[in-house]
């Protein structure tokens, strides 16, 4: 079975008709770097899964704060494990993504700006890897933050990610 019908056979169990949803599988070769540690880093390839369905049926798919979107990703990366090997598997529904990104661009941006004026260092809660690298790449991508480091602490669920500036000792 291949990951394409795999996400049909989804779509239709939640009783989704064929003419309800779309689905789209590309691959790509990757571009750019990963946060170090990422579990993706090997990857050489980036494999886009795209569901395009009734908005009103997206938030079955997306969960809260994407996280059944999170977790039938990670289902999809297990089971077709050997199909995924070297490639980096991203799950998309309804533009999602983007969306999402946008709004943490947004947010880091803000926070970053209140870091430069006030010098005070912000700690994020909890952040998946695929958030800490979009976070150290909006801060390294903008110019008028360059005053600013991003860092990530910790392993696993205990990993967090800090903004200050440069010239500021971490937190003890």
């Amino acid at each position: 079975m291949s990951i394409e019908d795999y996400l049909i056979k989804l779509c239709k169990h939640v009783g989704l008709t064929q003419e309800q949803f779309s689905i789209e599988v590309d691959e790509l070769d990757k571009a750019g770097e990963v946060e170090e540690g990422d579990k993706s880093d090997k990857a050489d390839k980036i494999m886009n899964a795209k569901i395009t369905l009734p908005e009103e049926e997206s938030g079955m798919f997306i969960g809260f704060h994407g996280e059944t979107l999170r977790a039938i990703q990670r289902i999809i990366r297990v089971s077709f494990y050997s199909q995924l090997e070297n490639k980096l598997f991203k799950l998309n529904i309804n533009d999602y993504l983007e969306q999402y990104e946008e709004q943490l661009r947004e947010r880091v941006v803000g926070i970053a700006r209140r870091v430069l004026e006030t010098g005070e260092i912000y700690t994020f809660s909890y952040l998946p890897s695929s958030d800490r690298f979009l976070v150290h790449t909006i801060l390294s991508s903008q110019e008028e933050l360059g005053d600013l480091v991003s860092e990530s602490v910790g392993e696993g669920r205990g990993r967090y990610l800090t903004i200050r500036l440069k010239n500021q000792d971490e937190p003890a």
